[in-house]
């Protein structure tokens, strides 16, 4: 990420000023307001317009994650904001969080909140002590202990002198990484760092303009304005930005405050994969930004971020679900004929085991497998129950179904009509073929399956993962043990998300 543009720009007088007078930016920041209309109340600007509420989708574990975060701005003077119309662009095709808020004044607590999960006693703005005087957990520390990677991106940061309180537009109290003992010092980049090639950047990494191009000297220079916000996350970002929504990254835009209003109301964006767009309600703050970040990578998780609301509500379908099995509907058998029944489990972390209750006599899923093996060895009808576990222990809803076993074989063969199917890309497959009737054991043949998946001819189970992308005609046959035949047909749409 290039510096230039700033270092260029005519700098006023008024910039001598000191940048963390936070009573002066009070003082002045109604007067601005008046001028620029910019002190509308917190119902100003683009009406929410929250999607149709639906179940919230698993928190994706994304490649890539870079926040951004800008300065002392409320979030009227964001979002419908004609003086920002790139980060409005970001809002409209990204998850704009209506209600999200900082959580103190002045700006210092507020950064130490959103690293650490709490203000480590910060209460100002003044340069924090020599070193690196903290040792609590945080954001760097427990992404590298989860073995992922972390970084920093800092504009006019030097690592020449890298304690500097200030260095040009520079201030070491919007970098709070730089303060923990536990994060190495070695992950701390300036901004000129942020590299073209992105499949290179940290897993997760935060970007810090300056004290002009984050728009909190606006208040002491008029070419520090939002408009100068805007730009430079164009022009560093916009890149990024597009490439994240086709490689599994995100970007978050957020302020660390608002201009000292009691309710400390400010924009937060979020733009890339896996991102449903639209305006969404319910009250956050940076707690809840660094919660999703700790349960994104299975972290632990820092002082109040425990305890906060992580975003859910705005992921597409897709990352990791809840374990659920599938119900393979009512089941028929005939005495001393050879069953073989494998559920449907999805979402977790495979592999998974399977606890049934109430199988008929002669049936069993042997090993804790979720596969129904055996003969029955009397006739009647039983009400089966199945849960699934997986890998991390999540556990299933039960699910049930009904087992008839008769003592003789009646009717033909058949297959049951599964429905309409659809997958994501890559989404692991398990379907179950209902085959009944006639004589057992049954074999099964197919075509048209989307690329990726197979039907094991013993079991006729489907299976595999769908890297065919389309709307695909299958057909299924299934042969009984005299040779009787019966088929079915339906469709199966494989999308990209």
């Amino acid at each position: 990420m290039s510096d230039s543009g700033s270092g260029s720009r005519p700098r006023s007088t008024a910039r001598a000023k000191p940048r963390s007078a936070k009573l002066v930016a009070l003082s002045v920041g109604f007067a601005l307001g008046a001028i620029a209309g910019l002190t509308a109340p917190a119902s100003a600007g683009a009406p929410d317009r929250a999607p149709a509420a639906t179940a919230a989708a698993a928190i994706p574990r994304y490649d890539h994650v870079v926040v951004v975060v800008h300065e002392n701005t409320n979030y009227e003077e964001i979002i419908g904001n004609s003086q920002a119309p790139y980060l409005n662009q970001l809002a409209a095709g990204g998850a704009s969080l209506t209600d999200f808020h900082g959580e103190t004044h002045p700006s210092q607590p507020n950064y130490m909140a959103m690293f650490s999960g709490s203000t480590q006693g910060v209460t100002g703005d003044e340069c924090p002590p020599p070193g690196a005087p903290y040792s609590a957990d945080n954001l760097g520390r427990q992404l590298i202990d989860a073995g992922v990677t972390w970084g920093s991106y800092n504009e006019d940061w030097s690592a020449a002198n890298p304690g500097a309180c200030t260095s040009g537009s520079y201030a070491r109290k919007h970098n709070p990484w730089l303060s923990f003992s536990n994060v190495p010092a070695a992950t701390t980049y300036p901004a000129t760092a942020f590299p073209t090639d992105y499949t290179t950047l940290p897993t997760v990494s935060y970007v810090v303009p300056n004290q002009c191009n984050d728009m909190h000297d606006r208040l002491f220079d008029p070419a520090c304005g939002i408009s100068t916000g805007d730009t430079w996350t164009r022009n560093k970002l916009s890149g990024y930005a597009e490439w994240a929504k086709t490689h599994n990254s995100l970007l978050v835009v957020t302020w660390d405050e608002d201009n000292f209003r009691s309710e400390n109301r400010i924009a937060t964006i979020l733009y890339g994969a896996h991102v449903k767009p639209g305006q969404y309600p319910g009250r956050k703050d940076h707690y809840s930004l660094l919660r999703t970040l700790e349960d994104m990578y299975g972290t632990r998780r820092s002082g109040q971020a425990a305890t906060a609301t992580p975003i859910t509500e705005i992921w597409q379908d897709g990352g990791p679900s809840s374990v659920s099995v599938v119900s393979p509907g009512a089941q028929v058998g005939v005495v001393g004929v050879p069953v073989s029944l494998a559920v449907q489990v999805s979402g977790g972390t495979p592999p998974y085991t399977c606890v049934f209750q109430g199988l008929p006599a002669g049936l069993a899923a042997s090993g804790g497998g979720c596969v129904v093996t055996g003969s029955p060895s009397a006739p009647g009808s039983s009400q089966v129950s199945v849960t699934a576990r997986d890998a991390v222990g999540a556990v299933s809803p039960p699910v049930s179904f009904g087992w008839t076993v008769s003592s003789t074989p009646s009717g033909g063969v058949s297959v049951a009509d599964p429905g309409a199917q659809a997958s994501k890309f890559d989404q692991r497959v398990n379907l179950v073929l209902g085959v009944s009737g006639g004589t057992g054991p049954y074999s099964c043949a197919g075509r048209g399956l989307p690329a990726g998946l197979f039907l094991n001819p013993l079991t006729c189970v489907i299976t595999g993962r769908a890297w065919g992308v389309g709307t695909f005609a299958v057909e299924v046959t299934a042969t009984d043990s005299t040779g009787a035949k019966a088929g079915t047909s339906f469709r199966w749409t494989v999308s990209w998300f």
